[in-house]
């Protein structure tokens, strides 16, 4: 019983490592970067998010409110003048997992005038998964310099077609929180 009970029990630790965690972030940053020297912030015009003829996005919007809230917290003020540009770009790709295992041997037995006959041969198995990988990125400009000081990116596999706002305030929270 318990050596049933050790084998569930990492079963069920593995599967937890396995899960998906959320979406992988990566932050790149200018050498010297310090966000605190910095007191306003303005978006770039247009944004990498709005339509080509300059048309605001909801997608642009939902994230103009939660950045706006992440620089909010740290202190930084939106202004017609800003120390920092912010600017958004969302893209998707359609994804495929393909993967051929092995489900053993499979044979077949006959008789042929009272000897026997064997013939096996390897199966296979392939699973085709297909999903959207979706990647936000945010990228911080000193107008000043015109230079980038930091861009940060999220990547995940989507779920679904619909991102609510808490969603984005949760994923631009993540990227902020390492630039």
């Amino acid at each position: 019983m318990r050596k049933l009970l050790f084998i569930a029990s990492t079963l069920v630790l593995l599967l937890a490592g396995c899960a998906s965690s959320g979406p992988t972030i990566t932050v790149n940053s200018a050498p010297g970067t310090d966000l605190s020297n910095f007191q306003t912030f303005n978006f770039m015009q247009p944004l990498g998010t709005d339509r080509d003829n300059g048309a605001r996005t909801p997608m642009s919007t939902m994230l103009m409110n939660s950045v706006s809230r992440e620089m909010a917290s740290r202190g930084l003020k939106q202004s017609d003048s800003p120390d920092i540009l912010v600017d958004f770009f969302v893209t998707t790709e359609n994804r495929m997992d393909v993967r051929t295992t092995s489900s053993g041997m499979h044979s077949v037995h006959r008789s042929h005038w009272s000897r026997g006959c064997c013939t096996t041969w390897p199966t296979y198995r392939t699973t085709v998964r297909q999903y959207t990988q979706g990647t936000l990125l945010i990228d911080l400009i000193n107008p000043a310099a015109n230079a980038l000081i930091a861009e940060g990116a999220a990547q995940s596999r989507l779920r679904s077609s619909e991102i609510t706002q808490q969603q984005s305030d949760d994923v631009v929270s993540q990227i902020m929180a390492d630039m």
